[in-house]
């Protein structure tokens, strides 16, 4: 029924932990230098066009099925923080601190999401 809810929110858990790869990656190689018209900008596009329609799923279903614990303002957020941690991960200067922070507040609505669209 909701199975391209489902889908988007698997490809976005495997994208937000490919982010924090590569973050934890540049972190150590301190010659990395991140080309933004080639790399993040191609990549963040690509995941964002996958968020957007994502946070209309996942609003619809909120709205449909009024899930106890998951509210429309934590799609807007979770929606958000993918961009952010989408961008930031190509970046030395990332705080790994918040960066994992805003990391494990989306895994906790994403596979949220995929619990209770999965019963």
């Amino acid at each position: 029924m909701y199975t391209e809810l489902i889908a988007k929110t698997t490809i976005l858990i495997e994208r937000c932990n490919q982010s924090l790869i590569r973050m934890e990656d540049v972190k150590k190689n301190t010659d990395y230098e991140a080309d933004f018209y080639n790399e993040v900008k191609p990549y963040v596009d690509e995941v964002m066009e996958i968020a957007d329609r994502w946070m209309q799923l996942a609003n619809d279903w909120i709205e449909k099925e009024k899930p106890k614990h998951l509210h429309p303002n934590q799609i807007d957020a979770t929606h958000e923080n993918i961009q952010l941690i989408s961008i930031q991960g190509f970046y030395k200067d990332t705080k790994a601190r918040r960066f994992k922070a805003m990391y494990e507040s989306i895994m906790y609505v994403l596979e949220s999401i995929n619990k209770k669209v999965s019963r």
